[in-house]
């Protein structure tokens, strides 16, 4: 009889040996630009669930020295972020920051962000193009950190900050029209810019260096070329 359980026990974990094998994941360590890094100058860790089984889709969890998470959602390539599905991002303090859906890689769908009290921040509407490969955002609904509404239904004053850099203007059925001024911490620049129903007109953006750039459109202003005419 125990010659019988003990030969039972064997096969299962016969059985299960390879799952188990085939659901080891993958750590990585990341700096404050998300970029790969050491462990010596890391700011996040990134977790790969199921990294080495072929699959369609990998859970990828960052999480934060303190071990509480910093986003988790679903990618379609283990080695090189691509997201698909609802992405969940988390402040320090655990507290939720924002839920946005994807497709691909694209934002789709409902964004919603939060205030670090957890008061709601902004709610917009992504609509991704996949025959122009263009993605227009249309913001709906803002609030301030005293929860007072800036924008209503598309319409109002709008003002975006993060480690990358700010910029504020006017919202007109939730596209940008009129003057927009910001500036971009990457690149060491102040922009002023002109839109009409949410499409940039013209802009110049200002170095750290004085030197002023002028373009006509998002690609030249994020190049800093001027896009060249074909005859």
């Amino acid at each position: 009889m125990k010659r019988n359980i003990f030969i039972f026990l064997l096969l299962i974990i016969s059985v299960n040996l390879p799952a188990q094998i085939n659901m080891v994941s993958k750590k990585i360590f990341l700096d404050s630009l998300n970029r790969e890094c050491t462990p010596d100058n890391y700011a996040y860790t990134r977790v790969i669930t199921n990294y080495s089984q072929k699959s369609v889709r990998y859970v990828v969890t960052d999480f934060y020295k303190n071990g509480r998470k910093k986003m988790t959602g679903s990618t379609l390539d283990r080695d090189v972020l691509k997201k698909d599905g609802e992405f969940i991002c988390y402040y320090k303090n655990g507290g939720k920051e924002s839920v946005i859906n994807y497709s691909e890689d694209h934002k789709t769908g409902k964004e919603i962000t939060w205030y670090e009290n957890q008061s709601k921040k902004c709610e917009k509407q992504n609509v991704w193009d996949p025959k122009t490969k263009k993605l227009q955002t249309l913001i709906l609904n803002c609030w301030d950190e005293n929860k007072s509404q800036t924008v209503v239904d598309g319409n109002g004053d709008y003002e975006e900050s993060d480690k990358f850099g700010t910029q504020k203007g006017t919202l007109k059925d939730g596209l940008k029209q009129g003057v927009w001024e910001g500036n971009d911490i990457l690149r060491k620049i102040t922009f002023v810019d002109n839109y009409n129903k949410g499409m940039l007109i013209s802009g110049v953006s200002t170095d750290e260096n004085n030197v002023k750039f002028s373009y006509s459109s998002l690609s030249e202003k994020q190049s800093g070329k001027k896009a060249q005419k074909v005859k």
